[in-house]
């Protein structure tokens, strides 16, 4: 059971970002297949990405899934 979580991620605005959206995915549940993915995709929450930049949405979901992947054993 996951419970605590702590996510950020440097480079994709002027300061690292807290994903509190991740982290509250995360918490109360039990490391499983899908978790990581279904996690990853409210890494983006609250980003008003720009015309050229919007690529950054998609890249910075991938990050965090596998990035939740290693950490959490690669479930």
């Amino acid at each position: 059971m996951i419970r605590e979580a702590k996510v950020a991620a440097g480079g994709v605005g002027t300061v690292p970002w807290r994903l509190r959206a991740v982290e509250r995915h995360l918490v109360g549940q039990r490391p499983a297949p899908g978790l990581w993915a279904s996690a990853a995709e409210h890494a983006a929450e609250g980003a008003q990405p720009l015309r050229h930049n919007a690529f950054k949405v998609n890249l910075l979901q991938r990050t965090v899934e596998r990035q939740l992947r290693v950490v959490g054993g690669g479930q």
